[in-house]
């Protein structure tokens, strides 16, 4: 290379100094665009036209033979510097085009489809993550569904987020996004990178044409996945008009709304229009045979009553445990721990007022006359209205009692809730 470089410097009376570097680019653009640029200077002063510079590559294929016969050396660096500024150039106007083209609705729904059509990936590794019955009840709804809402109850931290992300593992058509507050649609739009609904709904009802390239998927339908976090107070009548609105065809696209709550509160504020437009599925605490599986992963097969005897069988507490063993914190520790909220959450729920006429101590001594069975929505001939209800414990932070909109009864919400309510009761 560096021979080619310094032999093309002679070609002009006034030696010129060529460094490795720029011999290089002349040499790498004089391959590319000779031919071209013989064309251009075919008129140059050597006397020599464009068809001796044709002659001469085709008697020795001498690349350096042509171009001496034809330019100077000043000739070939003007003609390199105007190959660079084309490509470059070139490069700028392809990169203009791409930009206009995504920041345009249609390459807005073309990102966001993209996005739908990869398969979902769950936040946990699935070797992480036991399979429960639950489940398949979600992969069943899913792989059916016709028409109205779907929404995960259970009680905060019993693994609905978790069950529901297994059930979607793999899925194509997802949108996913977390409510965090009332004008949690406009967030979505742009998170999504749409400019409203209508684009949305585009977007969506080509997921839907796409999805039939898969007829293996979990579904034929697009999905909207709303996680609401237990904080979430506001926003949730607009996600019930939402999910009433999309579930149809009437916009050329029915979308399933899957909404995962949180919180009791959350759940029961949900309503599309009454139970029958909407899909109720309960995410319960782990059976024994859950929590034995569950455990294993962590390397308690051997000792899980002692960890059923300290939290019970919620997964949020049994995870909670697993790591405070981890820290050094004695399972012992952990109980006496989840003793104390129980008690704290007990007393605060017998303060209050849960009905005008009915106080939440009168609700507790009911319960635990009624366990494990729960009771109605009645107490002492006054009904209590679950939503109320609900929010009232989630803005107390009082949750020991949970109703199951399933069931329809109010429960305890653990084993030890329910010895708390005996221990206070039984005080003078």
């Amino acid at each position: 290379m560096f021979w080619s470089c310094r032999w093309l410097c002679h070609l002009e009376a006034v030696p010129v100094r060529c460094t490795p570097h720029l011999g290089a680019r002349l040499v790498g653009h004089v391959v590319g665009s000779c031919i071209m640029v013989a064309s251009a200077y075919a008129s140059d002063t050597s006397g020599l036209d464009f068809q001796q510079f044709n002659d001469d590559v085709g008697r020795n294929r001498d690349l350096a033979t042509a171009a001496k016969s034809t330019f100077t050396f000043g000739q070939l660096t003007d003609a390199v510097k105007s190959a660079d500024e084309a490509k470059r150039s070139a490069d700028e106007a392809k990169r203009s085009a791409d930009e206009a083209s995504k920041a345009s609705p249609e390459g807005k729904i073309q990102e966001a489809l993209a996005r739908a059509m990869e398969p979902f990936e769950p936040s946990r590794p699935q070797d992480e993550v036991i399979q429960r019955p639950v489940m398949e009840t979600l992969r069943q709804r899913i792989a059916s569904w016709q028409q109205h809402a779907t929404i995960i109850g259970g009680r905060c931290q019993s693994g609905k987020s978790v069950a529901t992300e297994e059930a979607l593992r793999g899925a194509r058509g997802v949108a996913r996004f977390t409510i965090k507050s009332a004008d949690w649609e406009t967030t979505m739009y742009e998170e999504l990178k749409m400019e409203n609904s209508g684009l949305f709904k585009e977007m969506m009802r080509r997921v839907r044409e796409k999805l039939k390239d898969f007829p293996d998927n979990l579904t034929k339908f697009p999905i909207l996945l709303l996680e609401a976090p237990r904080t979430t107070t506001e926003g949730i009548d607009r996600v019930s008009s939402t999910a009433k609105d999309v579930a149809t065809d009437k916009i050329g696209c029915a979308i399933h709304v899957i909404v995962s709550a949180s919180s009791a509160a959350v759940a029961l504020a949900f309503d599309a229009g009454g139970t029958e437009r909407q899909e109720d599925i309960w995410v319960a605490d782990l059976t024994e045979e859950e929590t034995k599986e569950f455990l294993a992963l962590h390397g308690h097969e051997k000792n899980w009553k002692d960890f059923v005897d300290a939290c019970g069988f919620r997964i949020g507490d049994l995870v909670k445990a697993c790591e405070n063993l981890k820290k050094g914190m004695p399972l012992d520790d952990t109980k006496q721990e989840y003793q104390r909220v129980a008690d704290d959450e007990v007393r605060r729920f017998m303060e209050l007022q849960v009905h005008p006429k009915v106080t939440g101590r009168e609700m507790v001594k009911e319960l635990l006359t009624a366990d494990p069975a729960g009771i109605l929505n009645v107490v002492n001939g006054f009904g209590i209205l679950p939503k109320k209800l609900a929010a009232l414990i989630r803005n107390e932070s009082c949750h020991a009692v949970y109703f199951h909109p399933i069931k329809k009864r109010f429960f305890f919400a653990s084993k030890l809730h329910k010895e708390a309510a005996e221990a206070q009761l039984a005080k003078p």
